[in-house]
C-alpha cells in the first residue's frame, strides 16, 4: 500500500467540528452527499462569504465523515461533544498522515511521561526532523509550516486536548466515554486510538 502524501489541509479547512454536525445530520436524515452538497451552495449552510470555500469545507469534511463505520458516525451525532470531538479526531488521524505522525512522536510521546506541557519549539523540531527526511515538506516555505504549526496547535485546542495557561500550551486526555473507548480499543486501529486517547494500549 502506497504512503499516504503529507497535506496541509489544515492551514485552510481546519477542524470544522460544527459544520462536520451539520453535515452528519443532513446524512443521518436520508439526504445523498450530491443533495448535500446542493443544499449548502443554495443556501450558505455553513453561512461563509466564498461559495468556493464552502465547497472546499464540504468536500473535506465529507472525506473525513467516510472514515466512520455506521457505529461512529451515530455516535459522533449522539453522544457527548467531548467523545464527539475524539470520533472526529480519530477520523482526521485516519487520513493526515503528518498530523499523525506529530501527534504520535511528539504529543502522545508526552502523555506517556505525564509531560503537560508542549512547547512551539517542539513542534518546530518536529518540522525540521520530517524536511530531512521528506521532500515534500522540505520543499514547502517556511510560511507554510508555520501556518501548519499553528493549525496543529490550534487543532489540540478546539478538540479539547490542549489549553493556554500563562501563554503556555497545556496538554490534557480526551474524556471519551465508556462505550465509545471500548469499542475504539476492540475493534480500530491501536495506533490511531492510543493517539486519540493519549495512553499505551496493552
Amino acid at each position: 500500500m502506497a504512503a499516504k502524501k503529507y497535506l496541509t489541509t489544515l492551514n485552510t479547512r481546519p477542524f470544522l467540528y460544527e459544520e462536520s454536525k451539520q453535515v452528519a445530520a443532513l446524512l443521518h436524515q436520508g439526504k445523498t452527499y450530491d443533495e448535500i452538497a446542493e443544499k449548502i451552495a443554495q443556501e450558505n449552510v455553513f453561512q461563509l462569504t466564498s461559495k468556493d470555500r464552502a465547497n472546499r469545507f464540504y468536500s473535506e469534511i465529507q472525506k473525513r465523515l467516510e472514515e466512520l463505520d455506521i457505529y461512529l458516525f451515530n455516535q459522533f451525532l449522539a453522544t457527548d461533544t467531548q467523545t464527539s470531538k475524539g470520533i472526529l479526531f480519530y477520523a482526521l488521524l485516519k487520513k493526515d498522515q503528518l498530523l499523525y505522525e506529530w501527534m504520535r512522536e511528539v504529543v502522545w510521546d508526552k502523555f506517556l511521561v505525564l509531560d503537560w506541557q508542549l512547547s512551539r519549539e517542539e513542534t518546530e523540531a518536529f518540522f525540521e526532523q520530517k524536511s530531512l527526511q521528506n521532500k515534500t515538506v522540505a520543499n514547502w516555505t517556511p510560511e507554510t509550516k508555520s501556518l501548519l504549526m499553528d493549525s496543529y496547535h490550534r487543532l489540540l485546542h478546539e478538540v479539547g486536548m490542549a489549553y493556554t495557561e500563562e501563554n503556555e500550551i497545556q496538554l490534557q486526555r480526551l474524556a471519551v466515554n465508556y462505550d465509545t473507548r471500548n469499542y475504539l480499543i476492540e475493534r480500530k486501529e491501536t495506533d490511531i486510538v492510543e493517539v486519540v486517547l493519549g495512553e499505551l494500549i496493552d
